[in-house]
């Protein structure tokens, strides 16, 4: 299995025999297509993937229905008959858009996706009914965690579940100072340690990069790896940066 961090912010590229998939695509340089005050981002590159990766996806997962994780122009970028992997809600809005295979992900219900089996979970509070997070694992129980935003510390407990590479955010993002939107490193090196992942590839990197009026209420505090310690997880977090398992 081939996890690739494929631009700077959140977008994944997993590939086994020939088989890829796209996790919450952003394909192009700006996130929102028409010019916001309220809400912008930029990159210099808009992904790292080649036009034949693209091409050739299979699959595409959608974790939520915000627009930095349903992104309408990179999604149209694919055929209509992608197979698309996503909420109840996303599902009814890329139905209107002319997508034609898609299929709700219900928690805890496994799905086959091509050589891999992907199996949902609520996402933590404030994402429990909007979103989800999942565990994505090959043919030889190689598994990965994905979270973009906050983990649910009490399905994870009570599921047991280990994985060998947890795909999470080390970013911490609070709207006011008060509601957690994302977590920060402290929290990432706890589900770590709870999954046993010994490697982070973190997601939602550089949120200080977001524009607009949204920035006033959001309290950014960038990932603190300088204080990792010795027996802590190793963290990939640069766009291009990808494991083999």
């Amino acid at each position: 299995m081939r996890i690739l961090k494929a631009d700077d912010y959140q977008t994944w590229f997993i590939e086994e025999d020939n088989f890829s998939i796209l996790i919450d695509p952003w394909l192009n340089k700006k996130l929102n297509p028409y010019s916001s005050f309220i809400l912008q981002r930029e990159k210099e590159e808009s992904s790292c993937l080649s036009e034949k990766e693209i091409k050739n996806v299979n699959a595409v997962i959608i974790t939520a229905p915000f627009i930095d994780h349903l992104h309408l122009p990179s999604l149209d970028k694919l055929n209509k008959e992608i197979q698309i992997f996503t909420t109840k809600k996303v599902k009814k809005i890329l139905n209107k858009r002319g997508f034609l295979n898609i299929e709700t992900c219900v928690n805890y219900c496994p799905i086959k996706i091509g050589p891999f089996l992907l199996t949902p979970y609520p996402a933590g509070f404030p994402y429990t009914w909007s979103s989800f997070c999942f565990f994505l694992e090959n043919k030889d129980k190689k598994r990965i965690y994905h979270e973009s935003h906050i983990s649910n510390f009490p399905m994870l407990k009570k599921q047991k579940k280990k994985c060998d590479i947890a795909l999470i955010t080390i970013d911490s993002v609070k709207f006011f100072g008060l509601l957690t939107l994302s977590m920060g490193l402290k929290e990432a090196l706890k589900v770590a340690s709870l999954l046993e992942a010994k490697k982070i590839m973190a997601t939602g990197t550089n949120p200080q990069n977001l524009k607009g009026l949204i920035t006033g209420t959001l309290l950014i505090k960038k990932n603190e790896t300088n204080e990792l310690k010795k027996d802590d997880p190793h963290i990939y977090y640069t766009i291009g940066d990808e494991i083999i398992l």
